[in-house]
């Protein structure tokens, strides 16, 4: 080596060495905008774009639990199903109920329900008190009771039964605050029922209402901006997918048809866009294809494939009007963006925690939370939050 060449390697040494110096020297302080408080390991200051960063775990390791963003941007994580069959942590269905506050970014565990419920429907109602309805309890027990959670006492109390137990269900609820539920697992035997009943927080009562054309489970309800309610696909894990959809007017009480999407799907996902169609994501038989419903049409189209095959994945509308799809069966990490303005599918990075039938809320500010589910280890209590 010349004396020249020895002289830059030994610049370009003493660079490194003096980047390593300040990297040692301490992290940063966080801005003056982070949050104070927060988890031992929760993040501090602000997390670049793009990013999805461990926070604070639940008090619970649970999957198939549903969640529901409070009126006051907490949010609330109700039951689901524990480890069980050899993974570690508490076997069974959950009765356990966290509170995350994005403030500090910590779970505390709140009032328990009375009845351990896996899969229930989660509303808020417009008290502000919060509705878990049906699921599924251990030993195959399918209840049609109902429990109301208290904010200001964080106390459960039973609700008005439903007409018909129901577990795997689809839900929505209406403008005016009424809860409108169809299909669902009826009992031990397992049978797929095609009834639908809807609450009425004012009256405080279950009233059923007109039948699909047909019994449905892990199908997926949509509330379409002019009211009615998409509903999409469902079937049993290992088939058979239903193409077909039909559409509830709870005007009328009717169902009419909304054509056959072009694959069968059960434990898929669907949103509704800002322009009012209806983006149908993934399912079981390692669904890539995205479809499109235009209620201006009646009609569907394709949107594109996902990068990954997305069953008992999450998916999202953020605020921009972008949807993000997460995570998904056969443990996928990954998180991809579908445009609505150029209709594709973009990969944007990859979760913390590889993860299937986990759940995700969309926070007040944009953040997206994201929790539980079965992952390389079992079932998770992690959490992480995803930035846009």
């Amino acid at each position: 080596m010349d004396h020249k060449s020895a002289l830059i390697r030994l610049g370009a040494l003493l660079a490194i060495a003096l980047l390593l110096a300040a990297a040692c020297s301490g992290a940063p302080a966080a801005p003056a905008d982070a949050p104070a408080g927060g988890a031992p390991d929760a993040p501090t200051g602000r997390i670049a774009d793009g990013d999805s960063v461990s926070i604070d775990e639940m008090k619970a390791a649970r999957q198939l639990h549903p969640m529901v963003v409070l009126s006051d941007g907490r949010v609330l994580a109700v039951g689901g199903r524990g480890a069980g069959h050899g993974a570690p942590g508490p076997p069974g269905v959950n009765a356990e109920v966290d509170l995350y506050d994005p403030v500090t970014g910590i779970w505390t565990p709140t009032g328990p329900l009375a009845k351990e419920r896996q899969d229930p429907i989660l509303f808020q109602l417009p008290d502000g008190t919060v509705m878990a309805a049906g699921g599924m309890a251990t030993n195959l027990e399918f209840p049609a009771t109902t429990e109301i959670w208290d904010p200001a006492t964080g106390l459960w109390s039973p609700g008005p039964e439903m007409n018909s137990p129901r577990e795997t269900p689809a839900a929505v609820q209406f403008a005016d605050g009424r809860i409108f539920v169809t299909g669902g697992l009826h009992d031990r035997d397992l049978v797929t029922v095609a009834t639908s009943e809807i609450y009425d927080p004012a009256l405080g009562v279950w009233t059923e209402t007109a039948p699909m054309a047909e019994a449905r489970q892990k199908h997926v309800a949509t509330l379409l901006a002019d009211g009615r309610v998409l509903i999409t696909g469902g079937g049993w894990p290992d088939g058979p997918y239903s193409k077909s959809a039909e559409i509830y007017d709870p005007a009328t009480d009717s169902w009419v048809s909304a054509g056959d999407m072009a694959l069968g799907r059960t434990l898929h996902t669907a949103v509704l866009l800002d322009d009012g169609r209806v983006l149908v994501i993934g399912g079981k038989g390692k669904r890539k294809l995205a479809e499109l419903w235009d209620p201006a049409t009646g009609l569907w189209s394709e949107a594109g494939e996902t990068r990954d095959p997305r069953a008992e994945s999450v998916t999202v509308k953020l605020l921009d009007g972008t949807v993000m799809v997460a995570g998904g069966i056969g443990r996928v990490g990954s998180v991809e963006v579908w445009n609505p303005a150029t209709g594709e599918w973009t990969y944007v990075g990859d979760l913390v925690e590889t993860r299937y039938r986990h759940a995700a809320a969309l926070l007040l500010d944009g953040r997206v939370l994201i929790t539980g589910g079965v992952g390389l280890v079992g079932v998770l209590a992690e959490s992480e939050l995803y930035v846009p």
